[in-house]
């Protein structure tokens, strides 16, 4: 996932008093695989933000490797990196968790179908338990490609017997074929909780090295086919002073709208006290929310928004953006 913005003016005066610079640019990548024995995982976030007088760069990036004991019972060795303008720091820590995260994108993408053609009066009624689960299969497979699955998918549906005199139309196979071709993201459903030691270095400003214990919360859910909740938290805690920690909080809501509007919204807390800095306590709270759609197929539109606030800011820093992209030919 990628997005940003950036403004360059430079007014009437030969002088740069009327000259301004702004950029905001933002990444994220994310990968998950998880199998009976084994799993990983890694995360990446990137952010740089500047004006003519100040720019910053924050990155931070984590990853595991699990080895499933018993269940969903796991053993694991992790890793992290935290960058920022003031400093940087990486952990290295091994321990114990229990939970598992698992794909249900193709029973998403199976349901979704489902309910356009429900919504099209192509299909009688909703599908059994067995055919829709058939439907996930055939969505989740590798190696077919998308106008294979569609085919295969038409069949299936037929074979059911609820679909209006056996004919899907031309709507009903365009909405098969947009569903299956979706590249929105994936649908993931579970959760985990881990307990972990290490070492953390902060090698600047100053190197420091300390024993650590991290404790983990990780979950997501899908209420709907359309919808991804996601919710991470951890504490990090210096064992030889308890009292020095960071904590952090992400809440992250993703929906498909009708009309091909997509929505998504997402929340940071970050509390440091003595972590980065020993005898001082910042606390920051970032809230962003976006709005994207694709207008008539050549009009593209998107309204992002965000509200951050840290320790020693006079006042809440806001943002707005508007996009609007129209192709004439």
């Amino acid at each position: 996932n990628l997005q940003g913005n950036f403004q360059w003016y430079d007014g009437p005066y030969a002088d740069d008093r009327a000259q301004a610079v702004s950029l905001t640019a933002g990444a994220d990548y994310g990968n998950l695989f998880s199998s009976d024995a084994f799993g990983h995982r890694l995360d990446a976030h990137a952010e740089l933000r500047g004006t003519a007088d100040q720019w910053s760069l924050n990155f931070r990036g984590d990853g595991d490797l699990k080895a499933f004991w018993s269940g969903d019972l796991f053993g694991l060795g992790a890793f992290g990196v935290d960058a920022t303008s003031d400093g940087l720091e990486a952990d290295l820590t091994a321990g114990v968790g229990t939970g598992r995260f698992r794909d249900v994108t193709p029973m998403a993408k199976a349901i979704r179908i489902q309910n356009e053609l429900l919504d099209l009066d192509v299909l009688l009624a909703p599908l059994e338990s067995e055919p829709l689960l058939a439907l996930a299969q055939i969505l989740g497979d590798i190696g077919p490609t998308d106008g294979e699955k569609t085919v295969a998918l038409a069949e299936l549906l037929i074979s059911t017997g609820l679909v209006q005199d056996d004919d899907l139309g031309v709507r009903g196979l365009l909405a098969i074929e947009e569903t299956v071709a979706s590249s929105e993201g994936g649908r993931l459903c579970g959760g985990d909780v881990q307990a972990r030691i290490g070492l953390a270095t902060i090698v600047m400003p100053e190197v420091s090295l300390a024993i650590t214990g991290i404790l983990l919360y990780n979950v997501a859910l899908v209420p709907d086919p359309v919808s991804q909740l996601t919710s991470n938290a951890s504490l990090k805690v210096r064992l030889a002073r308890l009292d020095e920690l960071r904590a952090e909080l992400d809440l992250s809501a993703s929906r498909r709208l009708p009309e091909g509007w997509t929505a998504r919204a997402d929340y940071r807390l970050t509390h440091d006290r003595g972590w980065a800095q020993p005898d001082q306590i910042r606390t920051s709270h970032v809230l962003s929310a976006s709005l994207t759609t694709q207008v008539l197929g050549s009009v593209g539109l998107s309204l992002a928004g965000e509200l951050r606030y840290e320790t020693g800011d006079e006042e809440v820093t806001t943002s707005l953006t508007v996009h609007l992209a129209y192709d004439l030919f």
